[in-house]
């Protein structure tokens, strides 16, 4: 990272005081720690091997494997990721999702996908008619750069594990750092000018926005960026008594990049410490969470069977995190719903709280518009499944 200060008698300051006068972004004492942890040993490393027309506006670069040491899906397969250009000083980051994987337990995107996600809906679109009128998308102009999923550590994991058990090959290489760093490699490249970025990710890819990549894009980007983090339905916390915790720790190797100063970090842990560790030390960055308090597909993943106790989990590892940082870190917890993900849907429309719409809150997070006022926490009171 490059600091270019304004006047020269800051040129004589040690670098940790110039920061803290500064106060923007991620302090360089934290910096110092991530590097010591080697976060940031796979910067400038990858680059895409083919960059093709995908249509509609959207290429797709895939990756050299680099004989099996670059980026590559869990069994080995190249990995890739699409971009789409829009205005070139706005950009969304969006991490994709699709399960997870370890010690016999394989319930993940294997491989990168081919298709864009401009048959998605939601964010990726434009606008949507509700049948009643038409609402446009208030991150409709901004470049995009989407990250295929296919490494089964939901973006974290720095790990090759021999696994006989495995159906699609003898290894599984859980590549999650170095994916995510080719990616954000990637949109430094396509993107160089942005300064306002949006970090999001569904489901797995939300875990892995809120895991190592805010710090990563403060590594590629730099601290001068608006930087605001978007995880869509990634738990982050953990159901305590549910089995592969262990099982994800060893085959993920997640844990080592923790910092030093997070003591409260623990593979064998709930994630939100980090959170909590990168707000108290990054003094510019916003978080947000979206989830529905009966997510099916994260009771599957946690083993949680009710509701009740999933809703339980999300409160003890999010509410923590609120009141800690009331302006900095904010919830979209609806009730009554099952219903996974919303960036990818038309929920992402259509979802309210308390007469607050989604596409509506999600917007004044970004963009602060009307002062921000919509942008609140909201935890909807306890509604049944029916």
């Amino acid at each position: 990272m490059k600091w270019f200060p304004r006047i020269a008698v800051l040129t004589v300051l040690p670098l940790a005081l110039w920061g803290m006068q500064c106060g923007q972004g991620l302090n360089p004492v934290a910096m110092d720690e991530l590097r010591a942890v080697g976060l940031d040993k796979y910067i400038g490393d990858f680059s895409p091997a083919v960059t093709e027309d995908a249509g509609d506006g959207w290429e797709k670069h895939t990756f050299d494997t680099d004989g099996g040491d670059g980026p590559i899906c869990i069994a080995g397969t190249p990995f890739a990721s699409f971009t789409r250009q829009g205005n070139p000083t706005k950009l969304i980051i969006f991490l994709d999702g699709g399960g997870a994987c370890w010690q016999d337990f394989y319930f993940c995107s294997v491989l990168a996908g081919d298709e864009t996600p401009g048959d998605a809906g939601g964010i990726f679109t434009d606008s949507f008619d509700t049948g009643s009128a038409i609402v446009d998308n208030p991150f409709s102009d901004y470049s995009i750069l989407f990250a295929s999923y296919c490494d089964g550590s939901v973006w974290a994991g720095d790990n090759d594990v021999v696994d006989g058990n495995f159906p699609f090959g003898p290894v599984r290489f859980h590549r999650g750092l170095r994916n995510v760093t080719a990616a954000l490699d990637l949109a430094k490249a396509e993107f160089p000018q942005a300064r306002q970025i949006l970090l999001t990710g569904s489901s797995a890819g939300g875990v892995g926005a809120v895991a190592h990549a805010p710090a990563l894009v403060r590594f590629i980007y730099g601290n001068h960026v608006k930087l605001n983090v978007l995880n869509d339905a990634g738990p982050v916390a953990i159901n305590p008594v549910g089995p592969g915790i262990p099982e994800r720790a060893a085959d993920w190797q997640f844990g080592q990049f923790y910092p030093a100063s997070c003591t409260e970090c623990d593979d064998l842990g709930a994630s939100t410490p980090i959170i909590d560790w990168r707000l108290n030390n990054d003094s510019t960055i916003k978080e947000a969470f979206y989830s529905t308090d009966g997510d099916a597909t994260n009771r599957f993943f946690l083993f949680v069977p009710t509701q009740e106790q999933y809703r339980a989990i999300l409160l003890s590892g999010h509410d923590p995190l609120n009141a800690a940082h009331p302006t900095r870190y904010k919830r979209f917890i609806e009730s009554g719903d099952d219903r996974h993900t919303i960036l990818g849907s038309d929920a992402y429309y259509t979802a309210e709280i308390d007469g607050i719409k989604f596409i509506d809150w999600a917007a004044d997070f970004v963009r602060g518009q009307r002062g921000g006022l919509q942008w609140v926490d909201l935890v909807e009171d306890f509604v049944p499944l029916p």
